[in-house]
Order: C-alpha cells, then sequence, then structure tokens
C-alpha cells in the first residue's frame, strides 16, 4: 500500500528545511538560523510572510526555534501576516481582553503561569483547559504568535490540536446534526478578572456559527441551540 502524499504549502519557505509533526497539524523549521527577524527584513519579505500565513493557515500551527524576535518585530510580522493575506485596511492588531495598558506590551498579551488567570481555574485536569482563542469576539485574529520566554524545568508544553481533523472524524448524522446548531461563547470570567486586576477592555460576547470545525470551548461555551 502507497501513502497518500501531503500536498506541500511551503512556496518560497521551502528553501529552509522543515518537516510535518503529524499529518493534520503542525509544521517545523528546526534549523536555529532560520529566524523570523530575518525574514521580515528579506528583499522578498512580502512572499515569504503571505507564505508563512498561508502556511499557518493550511497546518494550523508552525513552529520556529530559538527566536531573537523582538516585541515590536512580534508587532510587525503579525499585521503584515493579516495585511498580505487579505485583511482589511480597517482591521488592526488585536487587544486581549485583559490586556494591560503599558507602552511596553500594547497588544501583545504576557501569559504566565503564575498569574490566577491561567494558574488552571482550580481545574483538576489540564484538558479542561482546551481551547480556540477569543471566540466570543466579533472579529476573531486570523493568526496569533506565542513565543516561549520563560520554561520550566519539566512541562511548561503547549499542545495543539486540530478542529477541522476533530471535525472530519464525526459521522455524517452528528455532522448534520452539529450544523443545525448554534453556539453561545461567553467569557464573562474575563470581566471579573480585569476589574480586579484594573483597566478593562472587554467586547460583549456574541453568536458564532461553526465553520466545518469543532468551533467548541469547554470554558466559554454555555449553550448550543438549534435554529430552524
Amino acid at each position: 500500500m502507497v501513502a497518500a502524499s501531503t500536498p506541500s504549502f511551503l512556496g518560497s519557505l521551502s528553501t529552509f528545511s522543515s518537516y510535518d509533526e503529524t499529518p493534520y497539524i503542525g509544521t517545523r523549521f528546526p534549523d536555529k538560523s532560520v529566524q523570523l527577524s530575518k525574514i521580515i527584513k528579506a528583499p522578498n519579505s512580502n512572499e515569504l510572510i503571505k507564505d508563512l500565513a498561508t502556511l499557518v493557515s493550511h497546518r494550523g500551527v508552525v513552529f520556529f526555534s530559538d527566536q531573537d524576535l523582538t516585541l515590536e518585530q512580534q508587532r510587525e510580522l503579525a499585521q503584515r501576516m493579516g495585511e498580505l493575506s487579505g485583511k482589511p485596511k480597517s482591521s488592526t492588531l488585536h487587544k486581549h481582553p485583559v490586556t494591560q495598558e503599558t507602552a511596553e506590551f500594547g497588544e501583545i498579551f504576557v501569559i504566565s503561569s503564575k498569574d490566577d488567570l491561567f494558574s488552571g481555574n482550580n481545574q483538576k485536569r489540564a484538558s479542561q483547559g482546551w481551547h480556540a482563542d477569543i471566540t466570543f469576539e466579533k472579529v476573531p485574529s486570523d493568526y496569533a504568535i506565542l513565543k516561549m520566554h520563560t520554561l520550566p524545568p519539566t512541562g511548561g508544553d503547549t499542545l495543539w490540536a486540530s478542529g477541522y481533523e476533530a471535525y472530519d472524524r464525526l459521522s455524517p448524522a452528528f455532522k448534520k446534526f452539529l450544523e443545525g446548531l448554534t453556539a453561545i461563547h461567553d467569557y464573562n470570567f474575563f470581566v471579573d478578572y480585569a476589574q480586579k486586576q484594573g483597566p478593562q477592555v472587554v467586547s460583549d460576547p456574541f453568536l458564532s456559527k461553526g465553520n466545518r470545525s469543532t468551533r467548541v470551548n469547554r470554558s466559554s461555551t454555555l449553550s448550543a441551540a438549534a435554529y430552524f
């Protein structure tokens, strides 16, 4: 039996060494010399960044090792990925609802296990924290950049899964059932957190229809109702 070949979405990034982490999600560029700080300054940076956006769209997540990207370069990369993939000019970088108003970080949200918001919410199992980012926003972000800064000696891993693959594995009958539902995403605990911490910039919860993916967050989906 011959295994089906996986289509390549690397484009101009094919000049760099890479491999797929799984058949469904994740591509890694293991060479530490492949620096995003260099890519955004390359003569063909627009082509490289657009192809990176395309690769992320198809592979779900892309990994680069030991990056020296500065905060300002991180903002630039995120903005250009959106612009080069066709986002409206009126669309700017997303600001997380509980991002602290500081000149240093701006749209960059610092995640820490020492913070009450990310200490597990008194959950006994980390698996209860599976989520897709900011699904409660009226216009969720197209791309997000996560840079690891300080890791513990053991653990601290961020796990990734494909909602598209999860949907594809459902039975035809269950897919048809889900397509008739609308999920209500509500992150009201952000409001409580922001009130305790200081400035709050919180968007209203909204109704979000699935886009052939399992758009359900255990921590935010209150209910699913059928609409006819």
